[in-house]
C-alpha cells in the first residue's frame, strides 16, 4: 500500500507556515511606506473616499479610512510585490503543491475509511444485524468530507500554470473590486496600480497602463469571481438528511475556510 503521509508530514516537507509569517512581517515593515504611496500628492486616489468622492483635503477622516482600507487589501500583494520574479514563480508553485499534497492525502485517507464499512462493528455470519450508530454518523460525516476534497481537488485541475504574474493576479481581486465600490474609474485605477508597482520597484518587464489591464487586473477580477462562484457552490453539495443542522453549518464553515485558504496562491 502507497505510504500515506500525515497533514503534519506535508507541513514539515513544504514549510508553508514560513511564508505565511513572511506576508505578515513584510507588510508590518512596509505599511508606512505602503501607506505613503497610497496618500501622497501624484496618488489618483486624491478625489476619491470610501463613502462619497470628496477632496481629501475636505475630509481627513475619509482619506485616512480610504488608505487603510486598501491597505488591508493589498497585504498579500505587498509581499509578492518585493520578490522576484523567479521567486514569485516558486512561492507560489510551493504553496499550490503544498495544498494539492494535503487535499490528496486528506481524501485518500477519508476514502479508505469509507471503503470499509465494517469498522467498529465487523461483520459475523451467524449474526448479521449489528449496528453501530456512532460509526454511521462518522460515515455521514466522513462522506460530506469526501465531497469537499473532490470538489477542491477538480478546481486545482483546472488552475492555469503558475507564472512571475500569478501572485499578483490572484492577491489584488479583492483590491479591484474595492476600487470599483468607491467607484474609481478605469483610468485612475490603472495609474493607481502603475504608481504603486513604480515606488515599490516591482520586478517585471511589461510596465506599462495596457499589460496593466491585460496582464493584471483582467486575470485579478476573473480569478475573484470564480473563487467567489466556487466558495457560493458548496453550502449547497455539502447535505446530508442525516445530519443535524449545527453538524451541517460547522462542515460547511470548514470547507469554506479551506478554500479560502487554497484560493489565496
Amino acid at each position: 500500500m502507497r505510504n500515506i503521509l500525515t497533514t503534519k508530514q506535508i507541513r514539515d516537507k513544504y514549510n508553508p507556515d514560513s511564508i505565511l509569517m513572511n506576508i505578515e512581517s513584510i507588510f508590518e515593515e512596509n505599511i508606512d511606506k505602503l501607506s505613503k504611496v497610497l496618500s501622497n500628492s501624484d496618488s489618483p486616489l486624491h478625489g476619491y473616499d470610501t463613502d462619497v468622492q470628496i477632496s481629501f483635503l475636505e475630509s481627513d477622516k475619509g482619506k485616512e479610512n480610504l488608505v487603510k482600507e486598501i491597505s488591508f487589501y493589498l497585504k498579500d500583494t505587498l509581499y509578492f510585490m518585493t520578490l522576484t520574479k523567479r521567486d514569485r514563480t516558486r512561492i507560489t508553485q510551493k504553496m499550490r503543491n503544498y495544498y494539492s499534497d494535503v487535499i490528496e492525502n486528506q481524501f485518500m485517507r477519508v476514502k479508505l475509511l469509507l471503503d470499509d464499512p465494517e469498522i467498529g462493528t465487523p461483520k459475523q455470519s451467524i449474526d448479521t444485524s449489528t449496528s453501530h450508530k456512532g460509526m454511521k454518523k462518522v460515515n455521514n460525516i466522513l462522506g460530506l468530507m469526501k465531497k469537499s476534497l473532490e470538489y477542491e481537488y477538480s478546481c486545482r485541475k483546472n488552475l492555469s500554470r503558475a507564472g512571475y504574474l500569478t501572485g499578483l493576479q490572484v492577491s489584488m481581486g479583492e483590491f479591484f473590486i474595492y476600487l470599483n465600490k468607491i467607484s474609481m474609474i478605469q483610468k485612475d485605477q490603472i495609474s493607481l496600480v502603475q504608481h504603486i508597482f513604480d515606488e515599490f520597484n516591482v520586478d517585471w518587464s511589461e510596465v506599462d497602463r495596457e499589460n496593466i489591464k491585460l496582464s493584471i487586473q483582467t486575470p485579478s477580477l476573473d480569478f475573484y469571481k470564480k473563487t467567489k462562484e466556487d466558495i457560493q457552490r458548496i453550502s449547497g453539495f455539502l447535505y446530508s438528511s442525516a445530519l443535524d443542522n449545527t453538524t451541517l453549518s460547522n462542515m460547511v464553515e470548514q470547507a469554506t475556510l479551506l478554500a479560502k485558504r487554497i484560493r489565496r496562491f
